[in-house]
């Protein structure tokens, strides 16, 4: 009965809150967009086609509600200054990435936003592209290197189901301590094996009771082709229930590889 009350006030909401003076109209160019949101308001954001799934954290401060062709967005109190990213596919195979932010006095929130797709206009969609490319906004395949980080942070992040295609996923050596220098603490979360690439999960914690700003470098491997963080920035350790439940003071670093011989 609750989560039928639930919807029911959503959609009355969306009808009710129809001013269109407060609505904003983007025009999507394949970069993230930021949406701004309240805690506790809702905030409507319409695409071009029928949205036929999408990608969110594991661990997530916002609640999402999908009727046809658009997305209702309520944030919880909870919500990182740095916001959530979010993966919406259409069912025309169009993707759009967004970055959901709490409002602040620059940006105020949005109630409605309309996105308009330039790229329907040039051709680009529509022309049986198979199922697994994008080619509109330039996803690589995973045998490449942009394509397995990309995936790696679907599977750790959005929580993809499926691992990575082509590749190992394994725990092996999950727990096991890479760097602990008094600073940060280091450890492996998990690897996707390939046959040319490998690609690790390192999940990292500050232990100063200052910040601490992430060096890549540190994570340099043998045949180390590129290095990627959630954040680079840490918060210092936690001092609260509330800090901790933030994990601002955590990271994920990705480290593509070379294969290693075994």
């Amino acid at each position: 009965m609750k989560k039928v009350l639930y919807k029911f006030l959503v959609l009355s909401l969306i009808l009710v809150s129809s001013n269109p003076a407060l609505a904003r109209d983007v025009n999507y160019s394949g970069q993230e967009m930021s949406v701004y949101v309240t805690p506790g308001e809702p905030t409507q954001v319409t695409f071009p086609s029928k949205i036929s799934g999408g990608f969110k954290r594991k661990h997530t401060s916002l609640a999402l509600e999908r009727q046809g062709n658009f997305l209702v967005v309520f944030a919880q109190p909870e919500i990182p200054y740095e916001g959530e990213a979010l993966l919406v596919h259409l069912d025309d195979k169009r993707s759009y990435a967004l970055r959901i932010l709490p409002a602040d006095d620059d940006n105020t929130r949005d109630e409605f936003i309309n996105i308009k797709d330039d790229r329907e206009e040039s051709g680009e969609e529509g022309n049986g592209t198979p199922d697994n490319k994008f080619p509109s906004i330039g996803y690589a395949p995973p045998n490449v290197v942009p394509g397995l980080m990309r995936e790696m942070v679907l599977v750790s992040e959005f929580g993809k189901k499926g691992g990575v295609q082509g590749y190992r996923r394994s725990n092996n050596y999950t727990g096991e301590t890479v760097l602990h220098d008094g600073t940060i603490q280091a450890k492996i979360k998990e690897m996707f094996l390939g046959s040319t690439l490998w690609g690790y999960v390192i999940e990292v914690e500050n232990m100063l009771d200052t910040g601490y700003k992430i060096n890549p470098a540190a994570f340099r491997l043998d045949g180390t082709r590129a290095i990627m963080a959630d954040k680079w920035e840490l918060a210092p350790k936690p001092l609260t229930a509330e800090q901790e439940l933030a994990s601002a003071h955590k990271a994920k670093v990705y480290v593509v590889t070379r294969a290693h011989k075994k």
